[in-house]
């Protein structure tokens, strides 16, 4: 039996139930990004289905426009929201990359050294001081301030022109950390810190960690945690992502907290995920049930206070997979409606993609910006001082 065909029998074996969910009626292509900007059904959650149901039973083959049409996907899942007849989508995208991966001829170079790098704290630490000495040493200021930026990939412009300063070193620690309440001790949480999160954003934990022990929390960091397989499982890469997830299970299982917190939706949203390999580790069912957003425990407590009031006119920009993925959106609004002093403005089409998904950026930079052109636009007329989002993809793509 050729191997197409084998892998084409392995995907419908797989997939089949799932594939037949849909039933065509079409309320997905409105809220599909690449849909909406290009007006091409392959390039729609219906056209994808369409096209992974006929490569499962043999009458498409995996050539390079099937290959195409999926990897314009941002696997922002908004479908998922608009489907009547709860299509699991992203599962199904994600197998179809899986199934496809040993077909494609060639990978992003940015995904291949992205991929590899999250992996290992002491990969990312060297790619982040190379970052650091880029950005302090002039060249970032050339290739953003000067025609030098029209000579670089576009995928580099973007990151130079959204990435803000490298910090100094990340938050995380090889072994395991704990920050005791400060107020009387309400119960204990595990933090996840992931992998570019922990690199770029160790202010994000810092002000996490003051937040959750000022309210009573006491908060575990395990040591040695690394990325939760987000990247990987997007691009069709699940054994990789697969074994990703069963050491952040295992390291995650050691502690016994009241909840494992996340501060980014996609990390949040793939450990949620993490249910899957109940049948083959008891800790799963342990572990997976007690991950909960930062902002989704905060809204479950009773808070201390605010002690200062910030006077600000804000808008609120809500991460794919923070609404759609673990269907997260009114516990926002509430925590920051509840500062002193904030002006909570309507922002309209908060709820659709700003073009950022992981690396999406970087890979398909072009289709990205075209996709954040039509949310700036909406910021813009919003007339806030500031935005708010949950996703530290987000964040850099609306910097």
């Amino acid at each position: 039996m050729p191997v197409q065909t084998e892998i084409q029998s392995a995907f419908e074996d797989k997939n089949k139930d799932l594939l037949q969910e849909c039933i065509h009626c079409g309320f997905c292509l409105p809220a599909c990004p690449t849909y909406t900007l290009n007006g091409n059904e392959a390039d729609s959650p219906r056209g994808r289905l369409y096209l992974m149901e006929a490569f499962s039973q043999g009458k498409l083959d995996a050539t390079e426009s099937l290959h195409r049409h999926l990897d314009l996907c941002l696997v922002c899942r908004a479908c998922e929201t608009a489907c009547p007849s709860g299509v699991q989508f992203g599962s199904l995208m994600e197998s179809a990359r899986e199934a496809l991966l040993p077909t494609k001829q060639k990978r992003h170079p940015v995904l291949k050294i992205l991929e590899k790098a999250v992996t290992s704290h002491t990969r990312l630490s060297s790619l982040m001081k190379v970052g650091r000495v880029y950005q302090k040493s002039g060249l970032h200021w050339l290739t953003t301030h000067t025609f030098l930026r029209y000579l670089v990939p576009i995928a580099m412009r973007y990151g130079n022109e959204s990435l803000s300063p490298i910090p100094n070193k990340r938050f995380g620690k090889e072994e395991t950390q704990i920050f005791p309440a400060r107020s009387k001790k309400l119960g204990a949480v595990t933090l996840f810190t992931g992998c570019l999160m922990d690199h770029l954003f160790s202010h994000v934990h810092e002000a996490t960690v003051r937040i959750l022990t000022w309210n009573g929390y006491e908060v575990v960091v395990p040591g040695k945690q690394t990325c939760c397989g987000a990247l990987h499982a997007h691009s069709g890469d699940t054994a990789t992502a697969d074994t990703l997830a069963q050491e952040q299970l295992q390291l995650l299982g050691e502690t016994e907290p009241d909840a494992i917190i996340v501060n980014a939706a996609g990390c949040g949203a793939r450990l949620k995920d993490y249910g899957r390999f109940a049948a083959g580790d008891g800790q799963t069912l342990t572990s997976a049930p007690k991950v909960r957003d930062l902002t989704e425990f905060l809204a479950a407590i009773e808070l201390r206070p605010p002690e200062g009031k910030l006077e600000m006119r804000v808008v609120y920009d809500e991460p794919c997979h923070l609404l759609h993925a673990q269907g997260i959106s009114a516990e926002p609004r509430q925590l920051i409606s509840a500062i002193p002093g904030i002006t909570l403005l309507p922002l309209q089409e908060s709820d659709f993609c700003c073009g950022s998904a992981g690396s999406y950026s970087l890979t398909e930079s072009e289709t990205s910006l075209a996709i954040l052109e039509r949310k700036m636009e909406h910021i813009s007329a919003a007339g806030a001082d500031a935005v708010i989002t949950a996703n530290p993809g987000c964040q850099i793509q609306l910097a």
